[in-house]
């Protein structure tokens, strides 16, 4: 039997000594790179803290903005004070001084078809709510501080059906917004809505048919890029010689969503028309849903709408609203794969309206409405719960106090004092979507919205040197 060779076994004692050696100085090589990079990635990279969320301070200040309306303008807060507020708009001595007093409802003279800023400090900045009527036929202004993205669905920019566009810039330094336009075959190309300055204390009108011409309808995602700017859109449709031209304003929505809430059907028969639109890039589906005092359903022949990515749809729903509408429907719901924006437009006895989604309401919120015959409409509760609906007259005088019980899947009707101007509501143990419906001199809604009562300070973390 032969024994394995020493040779290949055997190691010598410098063979050792080398690798040992080769090993060292490979160490010593990299290590002081390797901490000089450590120690350079610890110098540049900041340390981690974590994230802080603003803290909410006191509203010393507060502005609303109306749009062009040779209408008066109708003031009011919910801080409990009384107080003195300013409405106009721009520094050359069209600022007029108005007295608001706990619950009532002030009034501030119309300023020839202009938009206004309405500013209350202190106290009164809390809860500052305004609003701009126009009777017979009855148009409903919204306003609303400025915001930096709103969308408007439903605008018309041909000859039956066309809207006007007004960019208000409150401040005195200078503001410039981006006007991005969807129609049903995509987006629409409107370089003359890009970078639209508006000088301060001034506001521009835009005829969207004199910009971009077309027939079908569109949506406007109008983006504050500098400065603020507050964005409303006049909304027209003619009958072409049958009849005098409807107008109304087309309030926006926050943003898209997928579950959205239309409340505000006036009575009547007449067209009533769905435009839903998906900024997204897939494709979208919507079921559509009526809701009334008994339930929320879905009836016959309201078919499931398809809305192709970047695009427009519009359903007809005339003939299936009409009836329900007569048999107590109140307004709609939409709920879609995908976020999307939406306007129910009514064109009934001759006047427009429009139903557009808002925010569900969680804390006492006021709204000013319009005098003569309104109702108030509810839904969207998520439990259980009450509501307080408290409705004044302008000197603050109470002319009615109800509760209303509200449950989920259900809609509740208020009727509502034809002298009332100020009310008052008050949801408690769930949230609600809540409109007014006006019925004198034509049709309009107004939303319920929360209102700001403080201020947030964003967290500030000061740089590394």
């Amino acid at each position: 039997m032969s024994t394995p060779s020493r040779r290949a076994t055997r190691s010598t004692p410098g063979a050792s000594r080398r690798v040992a050696l080769d090993v060292t100085v490979v160490l010593a090589v990299l290590l002081p790179l390797l901490t000089g990079g450590a120690v350079l990635l610890t110098r540049t990279e900041a340390p981690s803290q974590p994230d802080t969320a603003p803290t909410e301070t006191a509203l010393g200040a507060a502005s609303v903005v109306c749009p062009a309306a040779a209408a008066p303008t109708l003031v009011t807060t919910a801080s409990g004070s009384a107080g003195t507020v300013t409405v106009g708009l721009g520094p050359d001595g069209r600022q007029q001084e108005v007295d608001v007093a706990e619950g009532a409802v002030a009034t501030a003279p119309g300023a020839d078809d202009e938009p206004v800023v309405v500013r209350a400090e202190d106290d009164l900045a809390p809860g500052l709510v305004a609003g701009r009527y126009d009777e017979r036929p009855l148009r409903v202004a919204e306003c609303a501080a400025p915001a930096p993205e709103q969308w408007f669905t439903g605008v018309g920019a041909g000859t039956g059906h066309s809207s006007v566009l007004e960019l208000v810039n409150p401040d005195n330094g200078p503001a410039v917004a981006d006007v991005v336009v969807t129609g049903r075959s995509g987006l629409v190309d409107a370089p003359a809505l890009r970078g639209v300055a508006v000088p301060g204390g001034s506001s521009v009108r835009l005829d969207l048919g004199e910009v971009v011409p077309r027939r079908d309808e569109l949506s406007l995602h109008v983006t504050t890029q500098r400065g603020r700017v507050f964005s409303a859109v006049l909304d027209r449709v003619d009958e072409l010689g049958a009849g005098p031209r409807a107008e109304d304003f087309l309030p926006p929505q926050a943003e898209p969503a997928t579950a959205l809430t239309l409340l505000g059907l006036p009575v009547g028969s007449g067209r009533r028309t769905l435009v839903l639109a998906n900024h997204g890039d897939s494709e979208v589906r919507a079921g559509l849903r009526v809701v009334d005092e008994r339930s929320v359903f879905a009836p016959e022949g309201l078919e499931e709408v398809r809305i192709a990515p970047q695009s427009v749809a519009r359903v007809q729903l005339g003939a299936t609203l009409g009836p329900l509408v007569g048999d107590g429907a109140l307004g709609l719901v939409v709920e879609a794969t995908g976020p999307v924006t939406a306007t129910l437009r009514s064109f009934v006895g001759g006047d427009l309206a429009h139903a557009v989604p808002s925010e569900p309401v969680t804390e006492p919120t006021v709204a000013v409405v319009p005098p003569g015959r309104k109702r108030l409409v509810l839904s969207g509760a998520t439990s259980t719960g009450v509501v307080e609906v408290v409705a004044r007259d302008a000197a603050g005088e109470e002319l009615a106090s109800k509760r209303v019980e509200v449950a989920p899947d259900r809609g509740f009707v208020l009727g509502l004092p034809a002298r009332a101007v100020h009310l008052t509501v008050t949801p408690d143990r769930t949230p609600v979507v809540g409109a007014v419906v006006a019925a004198t001199g034509g049709a309009g809604v107004v939303r319920l919205h929360e209102l700001v009562r403080s201020g947030l300070v964003p967290a500030v973390r000061p740089g590394l040197p």
